[in-house]
């Protein structure tokens, strides 16, 4: 992690989702300015230039999970046709394809962050940790404490971008909460580029930089998901 002089508090997981390659490894380097891991969470199927890119990433700290294979509704495609047709079609294609290019997987986020107990309980049997994420409305902004964090949990987070209506004095408040508790703070969002060139659901990169920036100057751990266990012990 970043050198400081403040002790490091709390955690925040900036986490990804679909695949945009080449702007994520072009975002690497802003994450090894402040020694940031994150996590991305990989969409389709995992061809072997997809596969390349996943290794390089991984090889920078950052954790690898999965966000399924045709990004359908998980709680519509299990109830209509069946838990072992979603696995089938949505999960394992994607897993024996990691497995094959030596890559562990234990990490899946809800496309869409449709989900339900069924699907979590389904999902459990193959990954540590899901992510869903909160609506735009204004319910309570959840927060995880490190210390005891189950073996199995599902984190809703934050969207992050301009159609979340996102403020960043209030990320940086929600920051400073999951510090000052000892708690994990989950973000959300797709594409990394300029504000202005990227869809309204990506994070710019000028707010990614400042975030950074201030968890860095505040003593703010930034992890991927695979860091958990180790941090919470």
């Amino acid at each position: 992690m970043c050198e400081s002089n403040k002790e490091k508090r709390g955690v925040v997981c900036f986490t990804f989702d679909d695949f945009h390659g080449e702007s994520w490894l072009k975002a690497d380097s802003l994450f090894r300015k402040y020694g940031a891991h994150v996590t991305f969470f990989i969409m389709g199927d995992i061809s072997p230039e997809k596969a390349g890119v996943m290794k390089k990433l991984k090889a920078s700290g950052h954790t690898i999970g999965l966000h399924s294979v045709h990004h359908g509704n998980a709680v519509k495609l299990i109830q209509e046709n069946g838990a072992e047709k979603y696995l089938e079609e949505e999960i394992k294609p994607q897993l024996d394809a990691c497995r094959e290019n030596g890559l562990e997987i234990h990490s899946f986020s809800y496309p869409c962050n449709y989900r339900n107990e069924e699907s979590d309980r389904l999902l459990f049997r193959y990954f540590d940790y899901l992510r869903t994420g909160r609506g735009l409305d204004n319910v309570p902004t959840p927060y995880y404490p490190l210390k005891g964090l189950p073996e199995k949990c599902c984190f809703t987070g934050i969207g992050v971008g301009t159609f979340y209506g996102t403020e960043l004095s209030v990320l940086k408040k929600e920051m400073i909460h999951a510090a000052e508790t000892g708690s994990i703070l989950v973000l959300y969002a797709h594409d990394i580029g300029p504000l202005g060139e990227i869809a309204k659901n990506d994070m710019p990169v000028e707010w990614l930089e400042e975030l950074l920036s201030f968890a860095k100057e505040s003593g703010i751990r930034i992890a991927g998901f695979d860091e958990l266990k180790m941090l919470k012990s």
